[in-house]
């Protein structure tokens, strides 16, 4: 979060707390062809699994991505005590992203313009990244593993059905627990969803956000927003009562998913999760806006600085460590992880 107080700082530093700017999104023409190869070099980056990574993320004020910053303009603190960076890249390096379609009722009304915003998507990729697609809906299905072939991409979009329920939870929580443990670099999932969950059964959203505190994941939620569409369906959903005077008492029946209190943990919970992550949400409401929104995150993932450092000996199996990084240039916002566990870290 860029430092704000009566001193002057010549630097800028995360916070859990930093929020984003609305941001300043690119045209989708200006994204890269799929077929384009990645400038960095083809061997995979090993890193020691000792080595604690930050994947940081860096803005203007307005939102702009500052993609120019050398390492010795970094500095790491865990604990409010300054490491030393052994680790350092702005590479143009490969990602591997979960993308996670919400298939539930309510995004019936969205349905086409979800798939064709999450084709432009994989439109962007270049040669060496990576898209796992996951639906869910009450169950949660993964639809293809890791992959950057386009057909195979195209068919497992394309085959998403709108089914009954919403686990959200669940379906981030197979991502982390089962998907991402054995895959090396960055790593993001991309969250397109209203972020209402009904029929999660496994894990909360407190337990769900607890576990980001082990894994260097960046989540960028997209929001679209059904409140409205599904409150239009309710209107013959409704039971009629009459008052001691034989008026008549209209109460519509809303189930869990359809109250504006569940409406309001969902903008909570993806603001979290964002936040957590070092991510941010895009919250959407038109066709351009949808896809908008998948440009940026493809330019963006390819624009994180990953900063590592080796923690001292000493510390406690499950313990978790509070994370900040620091950037000497003023009025930036830094975004990342916050904190890490110790003996449980994802490269």
């Amino acid at each position: 979060m860029a430092a704000q107080s009566g001193r002057v700082k010549n630097y800028s530093e995360s916070s859990p707390s930093s929020e984003d700017p609305k941001p300043e999104i690119d045209s989708p023409e200006k994204s890269l062809d799929f077929k384009q190869q990645p400038q960095n070099s083809d061997d995979e980056i090993l890193i020691n699994t000792n080595l604690v990574i930050i994947s940081s993320r860096i803005t203007t004020r307005k939102g702009k991505i500052v993609s120019d910053l050398k390492q010795e303009e970094f500095k790491i603190f865990e604990n409010n005590k300054e490491q030393e960076i052994a680790y350092f890249s702005n590479a143009d390096e490969p990602f591997t992203v979960a993308l996670l379609l919400d298939m539930s009722y309510s995004s019936v009304f969205k349905l086409d313009e979800i798939r064709n915003a999450a084709l432009t998507f994989t439109r962007q990729l270049r040669a060496k990244d990576k898209v796992l697609v996951v639906a869910f809906d009450e169950k949660v299905r993964v639809l293809c593993e890791p992959t950057n072939d386009p057909k195979i991409l195209r068919l497992a979009i394309e085959g998403t059905k709108i089914r009954s329920g919403t686990s959200i939870y669940n379906a981030v929580d197979t991502v982390l627990s089962e998907k991402f443990t054995e895959i090396v670099g960055r790593k993001a999932i991309v969250l397109l969803s209203d972020g209402v969950d009904t029929t999660s059964q496994n894990i909360s959203a407190s337990n769900l956000l607890h576990k980001f505190d082990a894994v260097d994941v960046l989540v960028y939620p997209i929001q679209y927003d059904t409140f409205g569409d599904v409150q239009k369906t309710n209107k013959d959903n409704t039971q009629i009562y009459y008052d001691d005077d034989d008026r008549p008492i209209i109460l519509a029946k809303k189930e869990i998913g359809e109250r504006e209190a569940d409406y309001n943990k969902a903008n909570r919970f993806l603001k979290d999760i964002s936040n957590q992550t070092g991510g941010r949400v895009f919250q959407v409401s038109s066709k351009s806006n949808l896809q908008n929104a998948f440009s940026t995150i493809a330019d963006e993932l390819r624009k994180i600085y990953s900063l590592g450092y080796y923690p001292e000996g000493g510390k406690k199996i499950g313990e978790t460590y509070n994370l900040r990084v620091r950037v000497y240039r003023p009025d930036l916002t830094v975004r990342n992880r916050d904190s890490f566990v110790w003996g449980n870290d994802a490269r």
